[in-house]
């Protein structure tokens, strides 16, 4: 089950990571383009500003499960980082299950806009993109952050050190 749930893991952060970096190879590509179009040729694209609003969505959203995965949020522990032994890993399995239920509100939250959009049809402006897409890109993401956070309470993940010396500042 370990192997199993590292290996998950590690695909699922490996796609997030994937995802967020050809999101922004993607997203400088249509500016230059966008910006070429506008200055040289006076004829920007219509549909650019939105397109990359979509691409940062989903860079964030799928790209958070690395973050989830990796344990490299932000987070305010120090009461956290007093205490050592049992006590420091209860706090932690705490904190992790907040994290998961504030999550998981959100993405069942998120869900329900995202079904409301298909049910109404509701299209972007410039693209005609059902609405529904980029708020299931959203839901989806806070989805698979909430199966990092709990693989993570299942199979520890250490956080990289501040102070290893493979860590550039």
């Amino acid at each position: 089950m370990r192997g199993f749930l590292v290996g998950f893991g590690n695909r699922i952060s490996g796609f997030g990571l994937l995802v967020a970096a050809a999101g922004l190879i993607l997203i400088v590509a249509i500016n230059g383009a966008n910006v070429v179009a506008r200055y040289v040729f006076r004829s920007p694209f219509s549909w650019a500003e939105e397109t990359m609003l979509y691409i940062m969505i989903a860079g964030i959203f799928w790209g958070a499960t690395a973050v989830a995965w990796h344990q490299v949020d932000i987070c305010i522990d120090a009461f956290v980082n007093l205490t050592t032994g049992r006590l420091h890993r209860i706090l932690r399995a705490i904190a992790s299950l907040i994290s998961i239920a504030i999550v998981f509100s959100l993405c069942l939250v998120s869900g329900r806009v995202a079904l409301s959009m298909f049910n109404f049809d509701q299209r972007s402006d410039a693209l005609h993109l059902p609405m529904w897409v980029p708020h299931s890109v959203f839901a989806s993401g806070l989805l698979l952050v909430i199966l990092m956070m709990a693989a993570r309470l299942l199979v520890p993940v250490s956080r990289p050190d501040a102070n290893s010396p493979n860590q550039s500042s």
